[in-house]
């Protein structure tokens, strides 16, 4: 719990500074839901390997922030774990997530090209293990920062590259987190 306060007031300060640059003025993201695929691996240096496939639903919000430079949309997903054995001899794992993400687009917000990140909850059907270390809690926080480009008629597609960590931030010990990189792609209706 010692580093759960530091987070929480980062959080409080970048929410306040977001806030501070809302506008209502019309988002040049587009405002229709997105379904998206994920594929990718875990940053593990021990040799396990653990690999995710993810299904998700993007939700936009009418949320625009610095002259629609920054938008905001929720993330709604279904990943399945795949890992080595371990000594609980699971190998699959579910997790359901929901992540609040904040986009920046250069060129007050016109470019192909963006930058997102966010913070939301997540929960694990089972006890997962990182080496020696089973996750302290089934309930997590999920980190994720990504880059990418939207292409296509009217930007309906979207290709990116994404780094996730999955972790409870200390609540309940052991908490060894575990860190994804993925490749998404998204469509939009």
């Amino acid at each position: 719990m010692r580093g759960f306060a530091p987070t929480v007031r980062i959080g409080m300060m970048a929410l306040a500074a977001l806030a501070a640059g809302y506008s209502g003025a019309a988002s040049a993201e587009p405002q229709s839901v997105s379904v998206y695929v994920e594929a990718g691996q875990s940053a593990k240096s021990d040799g396990r390997d653990t690999t995710v496939g993810t299904i998700g639903l993007r939700i936009p919000t009418p949320a625009t922030f610095w002259g629609g430079s920054v938008s905001l949309a929720v993330d709604a997903y279904l990943s399945q774990w795949k890992t080595d054995a371990f000594a609980n001899n699971e190998t699959r794992f579910t997790q359901v997530g929901l992540v609040p993400m904040f986009r920046y687009r250069p060129d007050a917000g016109q470019s192909p090209w963006f930058v997102e990140g966010g913070i939301g909850v997540s929960y694990l059907d089972g006890t997962y293990h990182r080496g020696n270390q089973a996750f302290g809690s089934r309930w997590n926080f999920s980190d994720h920062l990504g880059v990418g480009r939207s292409f296509g008629a009217d930007r309906r597609q979207e290709l990116g590259v994404y780094l996730k960590h999955v972790s409870n931030a200390g609540l309940e010990g052991p908490n060894p987190g575990e860190t994804f990189y993925q490749l998404r792609y998204s469509y939009r209706f």
